[in-house]
């Protein structure tokens, strides 16, 4: 049976679920769409939300909302209240978010004073992603196996990013910015390292399936 494709990530659709989070909650302050819904749209297999409100409800009622309203797509929802930070998701809301109802200053009211990635920070990726790639090792349920794979070559697209960061001593996370201060050929390497890891091997699942390791 063939798939139903799923409706374009046009303003008018994603208004629709900003809707459906705010009938569960009115007293959301902002919704904001953050990750590869935002920098390739084309290539999204899911949508990532954030949801700050003054006097969050459960979880579970945003997330029902969001995926009803979702129309078959995918839906991660991260909530927060008003005062606190995005643990964990600062800088992929601070490079990639945009604000889908609400102030803009909630923007970057959730993700101030986020620090500057270290060297140390980029080791760190890299050994989230050997953890990844030995759990996909030592699985026997195949799809777990395939998540590990995809995150494992992520981390190593993450360690890229946060070396690069650390080398300029920026806050700066967007790796289309990062990518254009390197000098040559550091410069190709970022960009293969983009389209390779980050986008063909995690978001499209096209990686070297006969050996991955």
């Amino acid at each position: 049976m063939a798939m139903r494709p799923l409706p374009p990530l046009t303003e008018t659709f994603l208004e629709g679920i900003v809707h459906a989070l705010r009938r569960v909650d009115r007293q959301v302050a902002a919704v904001i769409v953050f990750g590869s819904a935002v920098y390739a749209p084309d290539l999204a297999r899911d949508i990532d939300l954030l949801v700050i409100s003054r006097e969050p409800r459960e979880w579970e009622r945003y997330y029902d909302a969001a995926w009803q309203a979702a129309g078959g797509w995918e839906v991660d929802v991260v909530m927060v209240r008003v005062g606190e930070k995005v643990k964990g998701l600062a800088g992929a809301v601070r490079a990639f978010g945009r604000v889908l109802w609400g102030d803009a200053f909630w923007l970057k009211e959730v993700t101030d004073g986020m620090p500057v990635s270290t060297f140390e920070d980029a080791r760190r990726a890299i050994q989230e992603g050997e953890r990844d790639a030995h759990d996909a090792l030592t699985t026997q349920d195949m799809a777990h196996a395939e998540e590990r794979w995809r995150s494992a070559f992520n981390w190593l697209f993450e360690a890229a990013r946060r070396a690069t960061m650390a080398f300029w001593v920026t806050e700066e996370t967007r790796w289309g910015e990062l990518r254009r201060q390197l000098p040559q050929p550091f410069q190709d390497e970022f960009r293969a390292i983009v389209s390779t890891l980050h986008i063909r091997f995690r978001y499209e699942g096209d990686y070297p399936r006969d050996n991955p390791e």
